[in-house]
C-alpha cells in the first residue's frame, strides 16, 4: 500500500517529505521537532479500490498545500521535476541508509497502534511498532526516490539504501569513520591512525582491481563494499595480493590493522567474525629471512661508534652538530629513546638533595611509548655536564619549564620534538658510516645499551641484572615473577650502580676513552647557553 495507510477500518494518504525539505516543511507547519518527514490525511473510505482512486488526487493536493506554505514563507516550493544527482551517488546512498537506519533504531517502543480508535474495532493492516510505522516510511520514501532515476540506476540505489538499512549490506565506510573515530578517543597517535587510513586506502586498491570496474577510485570502492562481503578467502587473496609487492613486515602491519578494525567491527555487532584472526601466519619467519638479505636490525660495532663518536655532522649550525651528537651520546649512555631524550625539559631532570649521588631524567606519561616506558635513569658524569649546561641555559629563558634541546621544534605526524633529530641523525649516519652501516638506527643506541649492560653483569656487574635492565629501557619483563609480584620500581643508588657498572665493566675502553676526551674537550659554558638563544 505505497503511501497508503489503514488507520482502523478506514484508508489515509501519507504524503513523504523529502529528505532535504523536512526542516523546511517543519518549519512552515510549526512542528515542535522543526521536522516533518510526513504528513497523513484521511481519504474518507473503508473501500480499498475506491481508496486507490483518491489518493493521487490527494497526494496532489498536499503537495500544493505544501508548496503555497513554502512560498508563503518566501521558501522554494517542492519540484517534482527536480531530480538530485546525489540519489544515484553510491556514497550518498550509504549514507542515507545509514540516516534511515538510525531512524529506525530510535523509534520509540511505546506506539500503540489502536490508540484513538473506537473500542472493540481492529487496526488492520495498521503497524505493530512505531519501528514498523518508520520502516514503512523509510521504504516509501526509498521507493519514491529510486523511481525518479533511470531504472538501472533507481534499483541499485534502493537496493544500497535498503540493504543498509535492513543490515545485510552494511558498507565499510561509514563503519571505518566510526572506528577511527573511537581509536581518537582512545588517544592513538596520529602515527598509527595515518597508518590504519593507509591501509584502508591500499584495501579499497585491492577491492578496485578485482571488481573489474576498471577506472575509479579506491576510497568510493571501499566505502561501498559491503563488511558482510570479507570473508577468509577475500582476506587471504589480499594477503597475497600484498606480497606480490610489499615485505613480509609490511604485510604484517597491515593485515593486524584490519584485525584491529574487524575486533571493533564484531564487538559493534557490525560483523560476525574477524576474517583476519590467524592471517599473519608464516609472516614473522619470512620476515627473519628478509631481514638476513637486507640486514637484520643490530647494535653498533666498536668502529662504527668511534666514527660517529669522532665524526663531525655537516649541518651548517654549530646547535645542530652540537645537538646532534650530544643526544647520540645520551642515548647510548642511557638506553632511552630518540624522542624521549629530544623532550627532556627542566622539570624532567632529577637533581639530588644529597653530595655525590648521580643526576637523572624522567621519562613521563605524556612522552613515554608505552606504560613500561615510565621511569626514572640516572645520568653517568660522563653525560651529566650536557644535562647541566643545558639546564641551566633552559632556566635562563625564563619560559616555564622550558624544552633542553630546543633546536628540535615538534614536527611530524605525532607533533614530536624526536621526529625533527631522526632526519638530521639519519643523514649523519649515512655520511659516516655509509652502505657498511646498513642494519642501524638511532635505536641502535638502545641494542649497545641492552649488550653493555649483559657484558657487564658478566664481568662482575651485579648491579646490571635483567630486571633492572628492563626498568631502566622502559621494557615489561617476560619473568612472571617479577612482572607480578616484585617491585615495580627499585631504589636509585641500585639504578646508579648499574649504570656505572655498565660504563666500567662493560662499555669497549676504545669507546669510554672517546666519550671521556669528548666531555673534556666540549664547548664552554658561554658558547652552550649561546644554543638557547634566539629560537
Amino acid at each position: 500500500m505505497r503511501n497508503m495507510i489503514k488507520r482502523g477500518n478506514s484508508y489515509s494518504v501519507r504524503f513523504n517529505v523529502p529528505e532535504d525539505r523536512v526542516q523546511d516543511v517543519g518549519r512552515v507547519f510549526g512542528a515542535k521537532n522543526g521536522r516533518k518527514t510526513e504528513i497523513v490525511r484521511t481519504l474518507q473510505t473503508r473501500d480499498y479500490r475506491e481508496a486507490l482512486k483518491r489518493r493521487d488526487v490527494a497526494l496532489a493536493a498536499i503537495r500544493a498545500t505544501v508548496d503555497a506554505k513554502l512560498v508563503e514563507e518566501g521558501l522554494p516550493p517542492l519540484s517534482e521535476d527536480f531530480t538530485p544527482e546525489w540519489w544515484a551517488s553510491p556514497v550518498k546512498a550509504v549514507e542515507a541508509g545509514h540516516h534511515y537506519r538510525q531512524q529506525i533504531e530510535q523509534a520509540s517502543d511505546d506506539y500503540d497502534p489502536a490508540e484513538g480508535l473506537v473500542p472493540g474495532t481492529i487496526a488492520e493492516g495498521a503497524p505493530e511498532s512505531e519501528r514498523e510505522h518508520v520502516r514503512s516510511v523509510v521504504t516509501d520514501l526509498v521507493l519514491e526516490a529510486s523511481e525518479k532515476l533511470p531504472p538501472a540506476e533507481g534499483r541499485r540505489y534502493f537496493e544500497t539504501v535498503m540493504g543498509v538499512v535492513e543490515g545485510i549490506a552494511t558498507p565499510l565506510g561509514p563503519l571505518a569513520d566510526r572506528w577511527l573515530d573511537a581509536q581518537r578517543r582512545f588517544r592513538l597517535t596520529n602515527g598509527l591512525i595515518s597508518r590504519h587510513k593507509r591501509v584502508l586506502g591500499v584495501f579499497g586498491e585491492y577491492l578496485l582491481s578485482v571488481s573489474g570496474a576498471g577506472k575509479g577510485k579506491p576510497d568510493a570502492v571501499f566505502r561501498t563494499y559491503p563488511v558482510q562481503k570479507v570473508d577468509k578467502r577475500s582476506a587471504r587473496r589480499f594477503r597475497e595480493w600484498l606480497e606480490e609487492w610489499k615485505g613480509a613486515n609490511t604485510v604484517n602491519s597491515y593485515l593486524s590493522s584490519l584485525r584491529t578494525f574487524w575486533t571493533w567491527l564484531v564487538d559493534a555487532g557490525e560483523a560476525e567474525s574477524n576474517p583476519w584472526s590467524g592471517m599473519s601466519g608464516g609472516l614473522k619467519k619470512q620476515a627473519k629471512k628478509e631481514a638476513i638479505v637486507n640486514g637484520r636490525k643490530r647494535p653498533f660495532t666498536e668502529a662504527e661508534l668511534l666514527a660517529l663518536l669522532k665524526g663531525e655532522p655537516t649541518s651548517r649550525d654549530p646547535r645542530m652538530r652540537m645537538m646532534i651528537h650530544e643526544v647520540f651520546w645520551m642515548g647510548l649512555l642511557t638506553g632511552a629513546r630518540q624522542n624521549e631524550l629530544c623532550s627532556l625539559t627542566v622539570d624532567r631532570v632529577i637533581v639530588p638533595d644529597r653530595a655525590g649521588e648521580l643526576w637523572g631524567i624522567e621519562v613521563t606519561e605524556d612522552e613515554g611509548k608505552n606504560d613500561n616506558a615510565v621511569r626514572s635513569i640516572p645520568l653517568h658524569p660522563l653525560i651529566r655536564p650536557i644535562i647541566e649546561r643545558r639546564r641551566a641555559a633552559a632556566i635562563a629563558t625564563g619560559e616555564e619549564d622550558a624544552p633542553l634541546f630546543p633546536e628540535c621544534p615538534p614536527g611530524g605526524e605525532d607533533n614530536k620534538r624526536g621526529w625533527t633529530f631522526s632526519k638530521h641523525f639519519l643523514r649523519y649516519r649515512k655520511a659516516v658510516l655509509g652502505k657498511a652501516g646498513r642494519g642501524t638506527d638511532f635505536h641502535s643506541t638502545r641494542r649497545c645499551f641492552s649488550t653493555f649492560m649483559e657484558i657487564a653483569l658478566a664481568h662482575g656487574a651485579t648491579a646490571c641484572t635483567a630486571t633492572v635492565h628492563d626498568h631502566l629501557v622502559g621494557h615489561h619483563s617476560e619473568r612472571l615473577a617479577v612482572n607480578t609480584y616484585a617491585a615495580k620500581q627499585f631504589e636509585w643508588p641500585l639504578y646508579s650502580d648499574a649504570i656505572l657498572g655498565m660504563v666500567d665493566k662493560g662499555l669497549p675502553e676504545s669507546v669510554r676513552a672517546a666519550l671521556n676526551q669528548k666531555a673534556h674537550t666540549r664547548l664552554n659554558q658561554k658558547a652552550h647557553t649561546e644554543t638557547f638563544k634566539d629560537r
